[in-house]
């Protein structure tokens, strides 16, 4: 997919929107994909890797909705199934990002992320995209495997913010999808989730997400479940969410040697609480999405 950014301000890259549904016959049983790359561990030095170390006691204030509504408890799908990830220095728990936003000087807790490459972090659309102000260009800082008041791998910020315009010129919640290239090479200790793509229906795959939720003071936590409806552009699961945890891998964990993708294979971007069909749903990876994510490492 070629990329659409004439025009857009400094700092940010759009590829050209991917709504449309599957439309080539090669298409119809495709399966490619990435593997998950589990990097080296802790650094004895992340300023090695171009992040800021963080100061003992740093602060970071409770969440705030990206979008200025309230996501709330309406994505707990029965009773709350969540467990706490701790410590997060392990794969993958160190290649998931919490995201910070900073405005009038208070930085508050904003999104999760994925590492996606050693300088790339994928997330939802809207949280590097507001339909209303635009882009978050200065105001976004990333620490994977953030756990409570400590940061093992430090933060860095954003040289590049990335969508496509399916998110911001059209609004669809089914392209509500979105990156940061760093300014830093974090990745490569903190490891890589992998993605794949394809055609077949995903009904029963198993599904992790794996996140910062909103109501936990920037600890990790995840929620196993399986997919229980796909579509050609979204995928509804069960997984336990709550805001805050928007852009994180609703991934799957497939056997070393599998086709297209092994270990923590991301299908989708989370994106959204429960819908009017009872489930919780985030971007499909297509194969487009698929080849501008992988143009964007």
């Amino acid at each position: 997919m070629s990329t659409a950014s004439a025009g857009a301000p400094k700092g940010v890259e759009l590829g050209t929107s991917d709504t449309g549904a599957f439309s080539t016959a090669a298409a119809v049983t495709g399966l490619r994909g990435v593997s998950s790359y589990e990097g080296t561990g802790v650094p004895a030095d992340v300023t090695a890797y171009g992040a800021q170390r963080v100061p003992a006691g740093h602060k970071v204030q409770g969440y705030e909705s990206p979008t200025g509504d309230d996501f709330g408890t309406q994505s707990i799908i029965g009773a709350d199934n969540r467990v706490r990830v701790d410590p997060t220095t392990s794969f993958p728990a160190r290649a998931t990002v919490l995201i910070t936003r900073t405005v009038n000087g208070v930085e508050r807790q904003h999104c999760t992320g994925w590492m996606f490459g050693a300088s790339l972090v994928l997330t939802a659309g809207h949280c590097v995209y507001n339909q209303t102000t635009g882009w978050y260009t200065g105001q976004l800082r990333f620490y994977p495997g953030a756990n409570g008041t400590s940061f093992p791998y430090g933060s860095c910020t954003a040289a590049t913010l990335r969508s496509n315009t399916g998110w911001t010129t059209d609004g669809s919640a089914d392209a509500d999808y979105g990156g940061a290239t760093l300014n830093c090479s974090i990745g490569n200790t903190t490891g890589w989730y992998g993605a794949y793509w394809t055609t077949a229906s995903l009904n029963g795959t198993s599904t992790t997400v794996q996140g910062y939720p909103g109501d936990k003071a920037q600890q990790q936590w995840t929620h196993s479940d399986q997919v229980r409806e796909s579509s050609s552009l979204r995928l509804y699961y069960d997984n336990d969410t709550v805001g805050g945890n928007s852009g994180s891998s609703v991934h799957t964990v497939r056997a070393s040697g599998s086709s297209g993708c092994s270990g923590r294979c991301s299908l989708a971007f989370h994106a959204y609480g429960v819908g009017s069909n009872g489930h919780n749903s985030g971007p499909r990876i297509t194969e487009s999405r698929f080849n501008l994510v992988i143009g964007w490492r």
